[in-house]
């Protein structure tokens, strides 16, 4: 591609060499340790689902570097998605954007580069570490979680990158989407009625961004079926090469029906009347997309963890009900959804337990237990607690130490103890904002 074509590219995505300003959007909560990193030698890895918000992060961090004085020419943004790129991807056109760049733009000094959409160029790894290692460059990568999770790319970059996964909004996050913005008791108090109603439309239609931002239900609708349409075509069937879409597809939704549920491969392989081998590989693939995740039942014993089965989540609630069965009579499990989701953003080690009576979530930090949760989502107008909510948090399990103990509720508030240790009832939506 000729230099002079490159560079007339380059000005449409770096306005603000002109300008020095950009429009990075609201405000993501990832942000802050993204920025934590910028003094770091290593490259910063941006990976999720697809619209879940990774080019807005890239552009809030610019706007950081705006505002702390970098030079705006120093900074170059690329869009690996730009149609007039689509026919050139290598790493050859890699190199003539950036030596465009430094010849027609910014000859000297360090360089914040941008690359987005990173998985459109075969062996970018090797580019972006060469660079990285004989010049003073920054630089800061996005794809989808299904490309960016590679043998090759965990290899090439062991130990040269930090990765953050990029979620669609948390409920914080959808509040501040939605202009509501809850600091204080009292800011929670008196918006409580409107904060519920957010909650519902959360569960309903989950939180990308874009969709979020959406007015019509109409819209909305739409815009969630075209994202799972292009997760399972283009992150799925087409980088894995499958030709047995209609399996494939029923499987994905009977997943998205059956969030929280207990499930296994056995069960899979019956239901659809393909083999395990196709059935396991299905099931990755669709994991890997980031889709759906899959909970692991707690135990020592990894045998007899992967003998127990598994429970699958969606990573968003309005993906999950735009292809699903139903709604309004599965609100309990999509909350529960939402707090394996909200869990998920914060701890490495997610598990179910299951004994003699069973706990939704526990959270493992190293060799302990460090939180029990167990959502109990019934109507307001319910405030006796059933016994089986209660004994999922007296099972004796190894590595229980100073655990604390969370029952989620719809707005049941209370604090309950049993024996030397407490249980917290608390509200889903103060939970969620919490943090």
């Amino acid at each position: 591609m000729q230099s002079a074509k490159i560079l007339e590219i380059l000005f449409s995505y770096n306005r603000f060499w002109n300008t020095g300003r950009i429009d990075p959007g609201i405000k993501r909560d990832l942000i802050s340790s993204c920025l934590n990193e910028l003094q770091s030698k290593e490259i910063i890895v941006l990976k999720g689902v697809r619209r879940s918000g990774k080019s807005t992060i890239m552009a809030q961090i610019i706007r950081s570097l705006l505002a702390r004085g970098e030079k705006p020419v120093s900074i170059l943004r690329v869009n690996l998605e730009e149609p007039l790129f689509s026919r050139e991807y290598s790493i050859d056109l890699l190199e003539q954007i950036y030596r465009t760049y430094r010849e027609r733009v910014n000859s000297l000094g360090k360089c914040w580069l941008f690359l987005d959409e990173i998985q459109n160029i075969p062996g970018w790894e090797r580019w972006v570490l060469g660079r990285s290692e004989t010049e003073e460059i920054k630089v800061f990568v996005t794809g989808p979680s299904s490309q960016m999770l590679s043998r090759e790319t965990g290899t090439k970059l062991t130990g040269r990158n930090i990765s953050f996964e990029v979620y669609p909004l948390s409920f914080q996050e959808f509040l501040r989407f939605n202009n509501i913005n809850v600091k204080t008791e009292h800011d929670y108090i008196t918006q409580k009625s409107g904060i519920r109603m957010m909650f519902y439309n959360y569960l309903k239609y989950g939180g990308f961004p874009e969709i979020t931002l959406k007015e019509s239900d109409d819209d909305k609708e739409l815009l969630l079926k075209n994202y799972f349409e292009d997760l399972i075509y283009r992150d799925i069937v087409t980088r894995h090469e499958i030709r047995d879409v209609a399996n494939l597809r029923n499987l994905a939704v009977y997943l998205l029906t059956n969030v929280a549920r207990l499930t296994s491969i056995n069960k899979f392989k019956n239901n659809f009347s393909i083999s395990q081998d196709k059935t396991e590989n299905y099931v990755s693939a669709i994991l890997e997309s980031y889709l759906l995740f899959t909970l692991q039942k707690f135990s020592y014993s990894l045998r007899k963890s992967m003998r127990a089965g598994f429970k699958p989540y969606a990573i968003d609630t309005g993906l999950r009900n735009r292809v699903a069965f139903a709604f309004s009579e599965d609100i309990g499990w999509l909350v529960e959804n939402v707090i394996y989701c909200h869990l998920k953003r914060q701890h490495e080690e997610v598990y179910y337990y299951s004994n003699d009576s069973e706990t939704d979530f526990i959270i493992k930090e190293g060799m302990n237990i460090v939180k029990r949760v167990q959502v109990w989502y019934e109507d307001v107008s319910v405030t006796a607690i059933p016994e089986r909510e209660i004994a999922g948090f007296t099972n004796s399990i190894e590595g229980l130490r100073n655990t604390k103990n969370f029952l989620i509720t719809n707005d049941y508030e209370d604090i309950i103890d049993i024996g030397a240790d407490k249980i917290h009832c608390i509200p889903v939506i103060k939970y969620l904002m919490q943090g």
